[in-house]
């Protein structure tokens, strides 16, 4: 009779088991190119498709007002007058819209110029890089359902993503967009999409 103690760390073997497999930590826990592959591929489906804008989204984050009691407030009052400026730069009427792929490549159209680039999802951090021309611009993507998503920004990072897609021409109302998220702390602007 063989008598094995099974820890996490340890495997249950006799001795001619254990030089007959003779595996190290590298043999069990090496990950290959197709295993990773594999891994973002599922990671990438869950949010493959094409997505249209159907509002602006805030994320508030931080320990300041905006974060505790006024949070919901708050968070209310930064969409309408978020909806009321990307009425203003056209937005709303030639609303975003974002393609992802599941080999990591994506399209972004906003206010009518399209840009094609690639991304990494992590949806543990709920955060996503775009990247066009090696120029990175990360955000939050936050699942609301299936059909459903909410991808925010740094103010500053919207306004360059708005710049750099669309060529916008408006300073003026770029500028507006910027100085109304001024006035608000660890917040992040963007916009809610649906399939």
């Amino acid at each position: 009779m063989i008598l094995c103690v099974v820890t996490a760390f340890s495997s249950c073997s006799t001795h001619k088991q254990a030089d007959s497999f003779n595996l190290s930590p590298d043999d069990v826990f090496v990950l290959n190119e197709s295993d990773i592959a594999r891994e973002t591929w599922m990671i990438n489906n869950t949010i493959k498709g094409e997505w249209t804008y159907s509002g602006p989204s805030v994320d508030v984050s931080g320990k300041n007002l905006l974060a505790g009691i006024g949070k919901p407030l708050a968070k209310s009052k930064l969409k309408k007058k978020l909806k009321n400026a990307y009425k203003k730069i056209g937005l709303t009427k030639i609303k975003p819209q974002f393609a992802f792929n599941s080999d990591g490549s994506c399209a972004i159209q906003i206010l009518g110029k399209k840009v094609n680039g690639t991304y990494n999802y992590n949806p543990d951090q709920e955060k996503i890089t775009f990247k066009w021309h090696g120029v990175p611009i990360t955000a939050r993507l936050k699942r609301d359902g299936k059909k459903k998503l909410h991808i925010t920004f740094d103010a500053d990072k919207l306004l360059s993503l708005i710049s750099l897609v669309s060529s916008f021409s408006d300073s003026s109302a770029i500028k507006a967009l910027g100085t109304l998220i001024d006035n608000y702390d660890d917040v992040m602007i963007g916009f809610e999409v649906k399939k």
